[in-house]
């Protein structure tokens, strides 16, 4: 499966764009698997409450989706996770706590169990972000319960994906690092939620169906012309995959204030976007 995390539009004031929000949506899901919604390129901890509420019920998936959940205490994760139950979300996608991540000790359990027994859901891994590792002790364990139903892992670290495919037989691995795709669906990744399938979706998929039908060849070789847009898009972030999107003509939107509106990695990354879009390979 390919599901992008499809970023959410803000206006040059920072103000939440709903239509753009819809239309950027119904743009992107008849050529993936899915959605996540409020990911890290989604911008979900940019949100207030009740702008979350408005951006879930303005969008209509038809196709299986994820709400991303980044939320500090339980009490704090009690709305976003009613309003995911709501829309018909498939499963949440949680990061862990982290502000008071020292001090946590059996709460990280405690954290991911209750959610689960409210609604299924996978395990976030994304340190570049959180700053926070989810230890892979926690995830063995979290693991066998019955509604945790996978992870999603951004890190990039291949051994992690060992350990999962080792010891973790049944859980649903998805990688979030673009440039080690192939690697990771060697070692038994599922699919990818990746940034850069907002950009390039028939790509991804196509380096999917090549894996899976054992065409390794082909498969490298769309890894290797894919590298420099997932390498530098890891890099540059929400600025860079939304100016991406605005330059191909979607309503992306900018990042909300004070993030900037317009990437230093620009002018390396044109180059890589226009020779993908040359081939066919873009939205």
């Amino acid at each position: 499966m390919i599901l992008p995390p499809i970023p959410t539009p803000f206006d040059t004031k920072g103000r939440l764009d709903l239509e753009a929000f819809r239309t950027l949506a119904e743009a992107l899901e008849p050529l993936v698997d899915g959605l996540l919604i409020y990911g890290s390129n989604g911008e979900g901890v940019h949100l207030t409450p009740e702008e979350r509420g408005q951006g879930l019920r303005a969008l209509r998936p038809r196709k299986p989706f994820l709400v991303g959940l980044m939320e500090e205490t339980l009490p704090q994760a009690e709305r976003a996770l009613e309003e995911a139950q709501e829309v018909g979300a498939m499963a949440l996608l949680a990061t862990p706590p982290r502000y008071y991540h020292g001090s946590l000790g059996e709460g990280l359990s405690r954290y991911y169990e209750a959610l689960a027994e409210r609604m299924p859901l996978f395990l976030y891994h994304v340190p570049q972000n959180t700053k926070v590792d989810l230890p892979l002790s926690a995830v063995e364990a979290l693991a066998r319960h019955p509604r945790i139903l996978g992870i999603k892992d951004s890190s990039g670290d291949l051994s992690r994906l060992a350990f999962y495919q080792a010891k973790l037989p049944g859980f649903r691995v998805f990688t979030g690092h673009a440039p080690t795709f192939l690697g990771a669906l060697a070692l038994g990744a599922e699919g990818g939620i990746l940034a850069a399938a907002n950009l390039a979706p028939r790509a991804y998929k196509a380096l999917l169906h090549h894996f899976r039908q054992g065409e390794f060849a082909q498969a490298e070789a769309l890894q290797k012309k894919l590298f420099p847009l997932g390498d530098l898009l890891a890099k540059g972030g929400v600025p860079l995959l939304k100016q991406a999107l605005r330059h191909l003509g979607l309503p992306a939107g900018y990042p909300r204030p004070p993030y900037p509106a317009e990437s230093p990695l620009w002018g390396s990354f044109l180059p890589v976007l226009e020779r993908l879009k040359e081939e066919g390979w873009l939205l």
